[in-house]
């Protein structure tokens, strides 16, 4: 059924789609239960869904879904993380946090984690639902299409695995679509949308036009500033730093008149849950700005020690960013 040159049913990425969501939709479109598929197309010795796929897309699987969708392998890359490399973190390292990365958390073939975001309104409007590579990311809080806030569960409390939307249906034959939640059967589609409150102005400026780009896969989109990115990353690591965040969380709050949350504790920015990184965000985005005017502002006052802008870094630009 699958040998020919082409698949029968040869699906192309739809824009933005992960290359885990291209591959479940692959699957099913072909008539098969995607571990049917994935034992049949990339050989039963290989287990592709124990690790994550659009971090760690093995060649072969990448130039296999190439081949037989007719797509260049360039346009295959740009459905894994590779499409970020050098535009929010310099290498695509293959273990451990990776920056601007919600990390899965796989436990076997399961997502432990809440690493994929997904923004009901998109799913919603999709003719059929799909991911997108951009909502793996830990800045992308929202949805600058809609400004909606995204969702990183289902109201049942599971994170979102499309992977797994079959297990426990072996009489089931029509597939089920991949917004369908795989532990309670919702689909993600008819959550109900957070609008967000667009305030400061100046912030979600900013940030909804870097969302933007990104959405458009930096495709005739101008470029983005990606020391200023870094910088911002730092500034949400100091944040959510208990042990450095004291001040200058204090004086943003204070000066900015945005409100003072109690977050939790976690090692990395990545691991916080959407709210949380949503609010961190917010407080950096209005202190990083499009200036170093208020980030300057901070360390004359003595609210943010300017050592802590390069502490843990290796970009070396963050030593002189104020000077």
């Amino acid at each position: 059924m699958l040998s020919g040159e082409l698949w029968p049913a040869h699906p192309h990425p739809y824009p933005g789609e992960c290359l885990s969501s291209w591959i479940v939709r692959t699957a099913h479109h072909n008539g098969l239960k995607l571990q049917t598929f994935s034992d049949i197309v990339f050989g039963k010795s290989n287990q592709i869904w124990n690790r994550d796929l659009d971090r760690l897309a093995p060649g072969f699987v990448l130039q296999i879904m190439s081949n037989r969708a007719s797509i260049s392998l360039k346009e295959a890359n740009k459905s894994t993380l590779k499409l970020y490399t050098n535009r929010l973190f310099p290498t695509l390292k293959p273990s451990g946090i990776l920056r601007w990365t919600n990390p899965l958390v796989l436990h076997h073939r399961k997502h432990t984690g809440f690493g994929m975001q997904f923004c009901p309104l998109c799913l919603l409007e999709d003719s059929e639902p799909y991911f997108r590579i951009a909502w793996r990311l830990s800045l992308y809080t929202f949805c600058p299409i809609h400004q909606v806030m995204m969702e990183d569960h289902c109201p049942c409390g599971a994170s979102v695995n499309f992977h797994r939307i079959e297990l426990g249906k072996a009489n089931q034959f029509e597939p089920s679509t991949l917004d369908e939640c795989y532990q309670c059967s919702r689909l993600l589609s008819s959550v109900e949308p957070r609008v967000i409150q667009l305030l400061p102005m100046s912030v979600y400026t900013i940030w909804n036009r870097v969302l933007r780009v990104i959405t458009r896969g930096f495709v005739n989109s101008g470029p983005i500033n990606y020391e200023r990115l870094i910088l911002l990353h730092q500034i949400c690591k100091i944040i959510v730093s208990p042990r450095f965040n004291r001040k200058i969380k204090r004086y943003i709050c204070d000066t900015s008149g945005l409100p003072t949350w109690d977050i939790g504790i976690h090692r990395y920015f990545e691991q916080y849950d959407v709210d949380e990184r949503h609010y961190v965000l917010k407080l950096a985005w209005w202190l990083v700005g499009n200036t170093n005017k208020k980030l300057k502002e901070s360390i004359r006052r003595k609210f943010l020690q300017h050592n802590y802008l390069y502490r843990d870094s290796s970009d070396l630009f963050l030593r002189s960013v104020v000077k």
